[in-house]
This record gives C-alpha cells, sequence and structure tokens, in this order.
C-alpha cells in the first residue's frame, strides 16, 4: 500500500468518526477501493476521482456545468453518504456547488458547478478541473 493509499485510508476514517459523532466533515478523495469496517452494521468507504483535463463535464446554462459521477464499481446496495471536492490548475476556487450531491443512489451522483460568468465544459478542462468523491455505506 503506498503512502497515497495510507493517508486516503486514514482520512476515511476520520470522516467515518466525525459522522458518527455528527461533526461536520469536508470532502475527502482517493484512489477507488473498498474498505470494509466494523461498527454497529458493516459499512464500507469507496473513493475515487474523475481524471483531470478530460472530466466529461456537461452543459447545464450559461453559468454552470455538471456531472455524473458514476459509482457503482464499489457495489453499494444502498444509497452510500457520498463527499465532493473539486481539483483543478486554476479558477476552481471561484465555484460553488462542487459538495452539494444531486440524485444520490448506489449507483452514483450529480454535482453542479455555478461560476459568476461564463462557464463551460472547455473552460473547466482547460484549467484541468476534476470531482474528488468518497462514499460511505452498505
Amino acid at each position: 500500500m503506498n503512502i497515497k493509499k495510507i493517508f486516503g485510508t486514514l482520512i476515511a476514517l476520520c470522516a467515518v468518526l466525525c459522522i458518527t459523532l455528527a461533526w461536520p466533515v469536508n470532502a475527502v478523495a482517493g484512489e477507488l477501493e473498498s474498505i470494509p469496517l466494523v461498527a454497529p452494521t458493516e459499512y464500507k468507504i469507496a473513493s475515487g476521482s474523475t481524471t483531470p483535463c478530460e472530466t466529461p463535464w456537461e452543459n447545464y446554462n450559461q453559468n454552470g456545468i455538471y456531472l455524473d459521477i458514476d459509482t457503482s464499481g464499489a457495489g453499494f446496495t444502498e444509497t452510500p453518504l457520498y463527499f465532493t471536492s473539486l481539483g483543478g490548475n486554476g479558477n476552481h476556487w471561484t465555484t460553488m456547488g462542487a459538495t452539494s450531491i444531486y440524485k444520490p443512489s448506489p449507483k452514483g451522483f450529480r454535482v453542479y458547478i455555478y461560476k459568476n460568468g461564463d462557464l463551460t465544459p472547455d473552460y473547466a478542462n482547460d484549467r484541468c478541473w476534476y470531482i474528488n468523491w468518497m462514499a460511505i455505506g452498505k
């Protein structure tokens, strides 16, 4: 296991603790993997990210784009809790919406990104924007 996976696993376990204690949690991401946990019931954690500079963003309106994230490879049987963040090489700090989850299901979710001014899929990919995600569930 490399240091990135170890760090990602530690962050994910901290997120589980925060959820259990009802503490606020921000987004976490890493490579796609499932980690079984022993709790009152068994949960697993999966995480991943889209490809920087090649994320298949879709137009929503003049100021917005969206992305459907497929998490079916994680094998959740119930809708998990999803956490996201937006990464990139520039201007992603000017956006809103990256941590708001829409249409959550065991197989995935949708994220909308809003930016004041024109926002297109090309604009996002020219700046190598991508979505990091983590899911905790059964």
